[in-house]
């Protein structure tokens, strides 16, 4: 096809080029842009408003989905103290709903999960784990004492976005 060798290896170097710089630009698609606003953590976890703290355009790049409806504040399965955001990625042609989530609650709350299937994780809070939550894999961060985090993505889970999340809005406490 290419009868001179040079244009044959100057359009494979232009490839090969075009491939690294796709492929680092996909490996920089889990690392949110923005910082997240300080968040300040009172006596009532229910004022603190997380879907303001945290951009909705750091999730969309955590999840790698756009979102199809702006974020919605929660409390943690109507547990009363609790403040969270919930995101909602919409559903892929085969159905699967994308979500995810990230709550603020006791202390307590952390201490009596039912743990199924609990892996510890180091490096984060004071103490954290993955299980397997009621409707996601769910990383749970104890903050101290009194305060603790959940993490969690669905219908496609992933535990490093979690500690992205996870890490910023530790981050973002004071």
């Amino acid at each position: 096809m290419f009868k001179n060798p040079t244009l044959k290896l100057s359009l494979l170097i232009a490839l090969l080029i075009f491939i690294s710089l796709a492929c680092a630009r996909s490996g920089e698609s889990a690392k949110p842009k923005a910082t997240l606003a300080p968040i300040a953590i009172g006596s009532d976890l229910s004022q603190v408003d997380l879907c303001c703290a945290i951009p909705k355009e750091d999730m969309e790049v955590v999840m790698e989905r756009k979102l199809a409806s702006q974020p919605e504040r929660f409390t943690y399965y109507d547990t009363p103290g609790t403040s969270g955001c919930t995101y909602d990625a919409g559903k892929d042609a085969s159905g699967n709903a994308y979500f995810g989530y990230v709550a603020l609650t006791s202390g307590s709350v952390y201490d009596e999960q039912p743990l199924y299937k609990n892996v510890d994780v180091s490096g984060i809070g004071a103490a954290a784990y993955f299980y397997n939550g009621p409707d996601a894999r769910q990383l749970w961060v104890k903050v101290n004492d009194t305060l603790a985090l959940v993490v969690a993505f669905g219908d496609s889970p992933n535990e490093e976005r979690a500690k992205v999340i996870a890490r910023l809005v530790l981050d973002a406490i004071q």
